[in-house]
Formats: C-alpha cells, sequence, structure tokens
C-alpha cells in the first residue's frame, strides 16, 4: 500500500467512525429521552424499561466517546502520513 491508498484509507475511516459517533450521540440521546418520558408512568413494567433505555443510553455514550478516541488518533496518523513522519517511525521501530 502506497501513502496515497493510505491516506484515502485513513480518510474513509475517519468519516466512517465519525459518522458512528454521530449515530451514537444520537441513539444515546433517544434513550435518554425514552427513559424519562417512561419513569413518569406508575406502571413497574415501565420503570424497568426505563431502567433498560438508562443503560443503553450509557453504554451508546461510551461507545460516542470511543468513536471520539478512535477519529482522534486516525487524525493523528493521517497527519504523520501528510508530514512523511509514518515512514521515519516505521524505521525507527525496525532498528530497535
Amino acid at each position: 500500500m502506497d501513502y496515497q491508498d493510505l491516506k484515502h484509507t485513513l480518510s474513509y475511516l475517519h468519516a466512517e467512525v465519525n459518522r458512528m459517533e454521530t449515530m451514537a450521540g444520537t441513539l444515546s440521546a433517544i434513550e435518554r429521552d425514552h427513559y424519562n418520558k417512561l419513569t413518569n408512568f406508575e406502571q413497574r413494567e415501565l420503570v424497568d424499561i426505563a431502567v433498560e433505555e438508562q443503560s443503553a443510553a450509557r453504554q451508546l455514550g461510551t461507545m460516542k466517546q470511543m468513536c471520539l478516541a478512535m477519529a482522534q488518533k486516525i487524525e493523528e496518523l493521517k497527519n504523520a502520513v501528510d508530514r512523511g513522519q509514518l515512514g521515519e517511525n516505521t524505521e525507527h521501530a525496525e532498528t530497535h
């Protein structure tokens, strides 16, 4: 794989991770909204569902944070490729 292919692949991965981050954030907000609506009812079954919605919202929030961290790392890799630093680090790593 040459640098141009690597740059395109990293750009694609960055865009897809950003999409996943957006989806996770949106779904997390929806789950929180469902939790708030369901806890307004007095029925035990609905409150149980609300608790599940709250748990899902937290997990989606964690996924969103993971996507943000991955997008940041991919961006750092893209910048390293743009500066031609990726090859230097690879050679350095191979000598040790």
